[in-house]
């Protein structure tokens, strides 16, 4: 008896078009009619969560940020997190330091970048659906740096390159930094977040918490991602 779903949004729930179909909101609540809890898994931040999605009126919990964030909607408030040092942060983001690198990093359920980085996320997203999300749950700033100081609340970090090759270069000084997590959510780009972050751990602990076992736990997922995911549940 399945008790929980944790569903992955982009590539698994939305369409190419970030898009949740009528099938897909119709099995949804079909679920949550005979109890089962639904709960979105996703790496974006809780700011960039469609509002297809939030206005399910059954959707209580969503994890964000590649499990860093569980966020309970009934409270309006973490329940469970899992961030990375500050000072981790700034020397991974240092690590991937270069021209043309678009690099992010996200609290508070936000992505933050500089004004040259914008640039170059909206020239490599303009004319696709990627946009409007981004524009939901970006902030720019002056300096990337001095904007992390003193934040205590990082939940990821993005960056894209614009080839493989930059991406490994990259990817050979950041797995020289220790207490972090790898993810490799395109083949130029990386994700990285605290060790201790993880979806399928965030959605086990979110179901003991309400009393589910994990053989009753129920995941879907369709990247590198995902695969912590779809390794913690138990169908």
């Amino acid at each position: 008896m399945i008790r929980m779903i944790g569903l992955d949004l982009d590539g698994t729930l939305l369409t190419r078009n970030k898009r949740l179909t009528e099938e897909n909101r119709a099995a949804l609540a079909g679920a949550a009619e005979n109890g089962v809890i639904v709960v979105p898994v996703t790496g974006r931040p809780l700011a960039g969560i469609p509002e297809q999605i939030l206005e399910l009126p059954f959707i209580r919990y969503i994890i964000t940020s590649n499990g860093a964030v569980t966020t309970d909607r009934a409270g309006a408030h973490p329940i469970r997190e899992r961030y990375m040092p500050r000072e981790t942060a700034e020397r991974t983001l240092r690590a991937a330091e270069g021209e043309g690198i678009i690099r992010e990093f996200f609290t508070g359920g936000y992505g933050y970048h500089d004004h040259g980085t914008r640039k170059l996320l909206w020239k490599r997203f303009e004319r696709t659906p990627v946009l409007s999300y981004l524009e939901k749950s970006r902030i720019p700033v002056e300096d990337l740096y001095e904007e992390l100081g003193g934040n205590d609340t990082i939940e990821n970090l993005s960056i894209m390159c614009s080839t493989r090759e930059e991406k490994e270069r990259i990817l050979a000084r950041v797995r020289e930094i220790s207490g972090i997590r790898i993810i490799y959510p395109w083949p130029t780009d990386l994700e990285i977040t605290s060790s201790d972050a993880d979806k399928g751990e965030a959605l086990l602990s979110l179901a003991q918490m309400l009393g589910c076992r994990r053989e009753e736990v129920m995941a879907m997922g369709d990247g590198n991602n995902d695969l912590g995911l779809m390794k913690a549940a138990g169908l």
